[in-house]
């Protein structure tokens, strides 16, 4: 297979996953009843988080044990998998498109926490793994500096929902103390993963960098997410607009983990023959 068809294929991958991701638009617009419309959501997310949930495990399947990247992906699979369980035990009662009577609250909220935390430590992992490899040139200045940059656009993006939601975090509010934390875990994701993506780049963008740039991909859709409901408001959005966007962003931000992790898997069985010289010529970590 040769370099450009090779590339060809995750283009194809990364295309695919944006259809699928507005879907939910496709879905508004054929079910104008907002309460089946909660509905189809609700399932439509179950089933997006088992599919991450499968694509980074299938990452994690591709190494060996006692290698370092494979338990970095099943933390990744088992964050989506924690998500997964938790809607589809507790489940939504709509009341109509825009909210949902939930069962089970800070069960919810916990389960949103301990997500995140298993994805922010799959994510240090990979970015250890990455920089022990010896892939990563890049200098400690161009690594801060990515950081910094990567810290300015998570605050832009998940802070203004930070700051709407603490009052009633610290309020004893369920709901809010999980945003809260997710947007926090959200914008650690982003600051983890942008040094790496940017290393990977440099690098000449070739097959290893995919999988980063994939992950990275999802982790930019969960901060839009955070920020949706602020961003929207703010923009003059209706409420079903704003709900809309939402599930497409969420969408979006599974659909791309489980991307990230079939691109793992092909840059792993890649056959070395095929492989573009140079730097990809490396076991990706």
């Amino acid at each position: 297979m040769t370099r450009a068809r090779s590339h060809l294929r995750f283009q194809a991958l990364a295309l695919a996953t944006v259809v699928v991701g507005l879907l939910p638009v496709t879905f508004a617009a054929s079910v104008a009843e907002p309460v089946p419309l909660a509905g189809a959501f609700f399932g439509w997310s179950v089933a997006l988080y088992l599919f991450a949930a499968m694509g980074t495990l299938v990452a994690a399947a591709s190494y060996g044990r006692g290698e370092l990247v494979r338990p970095a992906w099943a933390l990744l699979s088992a964050s989506y998998l924690i998500l997964a369980t938790t809607l589809a035990v507790l489940g939504p009662r709509p009341a109509s498109l825009y909210e949902a009577v939930r069962r089970g609250p800070w069960v919810d909220a916990l389960a949103n926490v301990a997500s995140g935390a298993l994805a922010v430590a799959g994510f240090l992992l990979l970015a250890h793994a990455w920089r022990v490899s010896g892939l990563d040139t890049s200098t400690r200045a161009a690594r801060v500096a990515a950081r910094l940059a990567a810290l300015l656009v998570a605050a832009a993006l998940a802070g203004p929902d930070l700051v709407a939601r603490l009052p009633a975090a610290l309020g004893g509010d369920a709901t809010a103390v999980g945003d809260v934390v997710t947007d926090l875990l959200d914008g650690s994701l982003f600051v983890v993963a942008v040094p790496v993506l940017r290393a990977a780049l440099v690098l000449g963008g070739g097959l290893v960098s995919w999988p980063w740039l994939l992950l990275t991909a999802s982790v930019v859709a969960w901060l839009g997410y955070d920020a949706n409901a602020v961003y929207g408001a703010a923009a003059g959005l209706d409420a079903r607009t704003v709900r809309v966007a939402e599930e497409v962003l969420r969408s979006l931000g599974a659909g791309f983990a489980f991307s990230a992790g079939v691109a793992q898997r092909w840059v792993m069985t890649e056959p070395v023959r095929d492989r573009a010289r140079g730097p990809e010529e490396h076991t990706p970590p």
